[in-house]
């Protein structure tokens, strides 16, 4: 694991708890786990808390980097700007996976693994917030807003943090199968594959960081009444701003378009009643703003790649009831 000062806390832990986890499910150390930062010792995460390096980065050379290995690369602010522009981790990364070490990230690592070079039209996946920073970082990545994780060849990419957990519940289930990781996360108490991609929780959380009043309380409105006629030229009439000025904030606060946040908030709703709830289907698409099924089912198959038939079956809890 490669980290550095001021990283995630958990884009470390996680992890690598996971990968623990299957130690002590099988009863033997089937996976060795390090971490590795620009200095060995103790080094503060973002949380203020810290972790202990038992490497420091420098004494990873190439030469100890073999096809077995997992190298992974942890994120987060405010260190990630420091880590990148020292190119000790990206150095790192490039010449492990020229000795066919398994390449990994979590969050915001995988800006570490675009200025490696190793991402150049690949899909990748990155915390949802810094989809538009890694795309204008390395504009030859495929970035997939989406994506909780992704593979690609031995490259494998994870979006947000708890992500990460979610990314090494994979690799687990890539090394050991899926009876493992199924046991390890029982035993963590997560889903093994978690409902749904990254456009789940941007709604809710980006509309609490909105900065902009009007467009806090317009926000606020349609996550109360999705079912609404939410054409832009009501948006705009609502937020008594102009068509442009509404698109312009949109863009600078939530990353997305006037209908593409509406769209976001309706599926988003729609997801929560499929799982909580025993509703039909064709009235879910009607209480959460689709207005027919058909229109919920294309709106799912762009955000979630499933249709929301498909996503209840796979992911609603048994006993589950309205």
């Amino acid at each position: 694991m490669l980290a550095f000062p001021d990283c995630q806390m958990l884009d470390v832990t996680g992890p690598l708890q996971m990968f623990a986890g299957v130690n002590d499910e099988l009863g033997r150390r089937v996976y060795e786990l390090v971490i590795a930062a620009p200095k060995r010792g103790p080094f503060k995460t973002s949380s203020g808390v810290s972790l202990v390096a038992g490497l420091a980065i420098a004494d990873v050379s190439p030469a100890k980097c073999r096809a077995s290995d997992t190298v992974m690369a942890a994120g987060g602010d405010p260190g990630l700007r420091r880590a990148l522009e020292s190119g000790e981790i990206a150095a790192l990364i490039k010449a492990a996976s020229r000795r066919g070490s398994r390449i990994v990230s979590v969050c915001t690592g995988t800006f570490f693994l675009a200025a490696a070079g190793l991402l150049y039209g690949r899909r990748a996946a990155t915390h949802w917030n810094y989809v538009e920073r890694l795309r204008r970082f390395r504009p030859q990545v495929d970035v997939d807003p989406e994506a909780i994780y992704l593979r690609d060849g031995n490259v494998w990419t994870s979006a947000g943090v708890t992500a990460g957990i979610d990314l090494a519940l994979a690799l687990i289930e890539a090394d050991f199968g899926r009876s493992v990781a199924l046991a390890v996360a029982r035993r963590h108490v997560v889903f093994r594959i978690r409902p749904g991609g990254q456009g789940q929780f941007s709604p809710e959380l980006a509309a609490q960081g909105i900065r902009d009043q009007r467009l806090s309380k317009l926000a606020e409105k349609i996550a109360e009444e999705p079912k609404e006629d939410w054409r832009t030229d009501t948006l705009a009439a609502e937020a008594g701003v102009s068509l442009r000025s509404l698109s312009r904030l949109f863009r600078k606060e939530l990353n997305a378009s006037p209908s593409e946040f509406v769209e976001r908030v309706r599926i988003d709703q729609a997801r929560r009643a499929l799982l909580e709830t025993e509703a039909q289907i064709e009235s879910v698409a009607i209480r959460c703003g689709f207005g027919s099924l058909r229109r919920m089912d294309r709106a799912f198959s762009r955000a979630i790649s499933a249709t929301p038939t498909e996503f209840r079956a796979r992911f609603k809890p048994p006993g589950a009831t309205a």
